[in-house]
Parts: C-alpha cells; structure tokens; sequence
C-alpha cells in the first residue's frame, strides 16, 4: 500500500504543480489583456456567476468533493501491512522483531522442504499466512498435512505459533 500513496501523492503533487502553473499563466495573459491560452474563464466567470447553491452542478460539486474527502480520509487511516512482526524475545526489555519479508522467506523455505513440492508462495498478515504450494504430482496425497505440519515447526521455532496462524492449500498438476 506504501508504494500505492507514494505513487498517488506523486501524481497528485504533479497535477497540482501543473495546475499552479497553469493559473499563473492565464493571470499573466489577463494582466496584459491577452485572451486566455487554456481556460475560458471569462466564459467560466459569467456562468459561475448565475449559479446558487440551490443548483444541481453547485450541489453535484459539493457531493462530489464531500465523498472524494471521505475516501481519501479512509485509504489514509486504514492499517496497511505490517512492516515487521515481534518476535517473543529472549533477554528482558529487548525487543526483537523480524520484517515480514524475512518471515515469507523463511515460510517459503520451509513449505518447499517436503518431498513432492515444486514451489510455494507465502503471504503473511497480522493473524494468518497463507502458503500456497504447487506440486507436480497428480494425486498430492497427504502433502497438505506435511507442508502444514513443516511451516508450523517453522512457528514453533520462531515462537510465532501463537500469534500467527498459517492455511495451506495445495495445487496438483491436474488442477
């Protein structure tokens, strides 16, 4: 999600510095008496001037903004991803945490150990992880229950177990 704002702040920094610049060269023309490059405002003038807030554009407008505003508010305060997971420590007052990256890699590793596994892909949240194995074997058998049983070792060893809880699901080559 960091790379999303990051990305939507950027654009809208641009249009902003594009429109900024925009406004201060139709000012210029208008000073000097010139007719307007990109925006009519004299046109725009005359009809702003015959709108109330009684008139549907007005009220259209404002809607439009209020909600624009309440979107932006919500995708600003919802929690993205955690960046790091605590991790139990084990000398008092030192707090050990592993990034989350770090934690699928691991995850990765481990849900690939058992036999008959071509590949996994991990994704970890705050409660859950979710691997999802590929085998190429027709008819997967209990690989299920060992790749489950090899990530959640991979917990245990950890000290994750409680905190998180991991779903797998595997893919047969038929599938």
């Amino acid at each position: 999600m960091a790379v999303v704002n990051r990305v939507l702040a950027t654009l809208l920094a641009l249009a902003l510095v594009l429109g900024g610049l925009l406004a201060v060269a139709e000012i210029v023309l208008a000073a000097f008496g010139q007719q307007p490059w990109l925006v009519p405002h004299p046109d725009w003038t005359s009809w702003l001037a015959d709108q109330t807030l009684a008139s549907t554009a007005v009220r259209a407008a404002l809607v439009g903004a209020v909600v624009l505003g309440l979107v932006l508010l919500v995708l600003a305060l919802r929690r993205g991803r955690p960046g790091a997971l605590p991790l139990p420590s084990r000398v008092e007052s030192v707090r050990t945490t592993a990034s989350q990256r770090g934690i699928e890699r691991t995850l990765r590793a481990a849900a690939t150990r058992p036999d008959g596994v071509r590949e996994a892909t991990v994704r970890a949240r705050r409660r859950t992880v979710r691997v999802r194995a590929a085998t190429a074997l027709r008819d997967p058998g209990d690989l299920q229950s060992r790749v489950t049983g090899a990530v959640t070792e991979r917990l245990e060893e950890l000290g994750l177990s409680g905190t998180l809880r991991p779903r797998v699901t595997v893919r047969g080559a038929g599938r």
